[in-house]
């Protein structure tokens, strides 16, 4: 059942990529892993969706809006959300040929088997004592340790300040609340909405167009009195 579904998934990535509605991201020069480009069937089907989740979303309620936030956010955003500590996923490297693998994913696919919250000592016995090694060369697998997936950036002319692209859309109607509840004359319930493109260096991006380090994400949150 599980080759059949990969079958079926790769025959509808062929038939997307060929006929224009997504395709590889720089792709004539190699192009990297978890960069899409939405081709023009691809751009018309996404702004329809677009389009139809803002007709939904914010005809809920009178005092719902929409924002363009940037993408491109001061580090001290992520110190006070908790991202720069806890947006991590856990990561091994091959000793043989260095190439590096989401530990979670590894395991689930040799074992069958939820590891979901494991830290990485237990993570790391479990690689040990299953005798797991590198799918690519077969090689020894290192030590587990955690990978924070936010990008960052320097900005400025010296490169002394350090900014991050967003991994989701949820700090923009935080950080916009304020000016937005003066704006809307103090009224609550007040909903503020974000559709925009947020940023996650994944390890190592898989199962096609499902999982990738640049993608659009919309967001409806909602500010009430309890």
């Amino acid at each position: 059942m599980e080759s059949k579904e990969k079958t079926r998934a790769e025959k509808i990535m062929d038939i997307a990529t060929k006929r224009g509605f997504i395709y590889p991201s720089s792709e004539i020069y190699g192009g990297k892993a978890g960069f899409w480009t939405y081709g023009s069937l691809g751009t018309k089907i996404k702004h329809k969706w677009e389009n139809l989740w803002r007709s939904y979303f914010l005809s809920l309620n009178t005092n719902f809006y929409e924002i363009d936030d940037c993408s491109i956010m001061p580090k001290r955003v992520f110190e006070s959300s908790g991202h720069l500590k806890n947006f991590t996923d856990p990561l091994t490297e091959c000793e043989k040929c260095h190439f590096r693998f989401r530990t979670d994913q590894l395991i689930e696919d040799e074992l069958k088997i939820d590891v979901a919250g494991l830290k990485e000592d237990a993570l790391t016995k479990l690689i040990k004592d299953n005798k797991l090694k590198c799918p690519k060369c077969k090689g020894n697998l290192m030590d587990v340790r955690f990978f924070n997936m936010m990008f960052d950036i320097k900005v400025g002319a010296t490169g002394d300040d350090v900014m991050y692209l967003r991994p989701e859309s949820a700090q923009s109607p935080y950080l916009a609340f304020k000016r937005e509840f003066e704006a809307t004359r103090r009224k609550l319930p007040l909903g503020l909405a974000v559709i925009g493109r947020v940023f996650r260096n994944e390890i190592s991006p898989r199962q096609g167009f499902f999982r990738l380090r640049e993608f659009i994400q919309a967001e409806l949150q909602i500010f009430r009195n309890e």
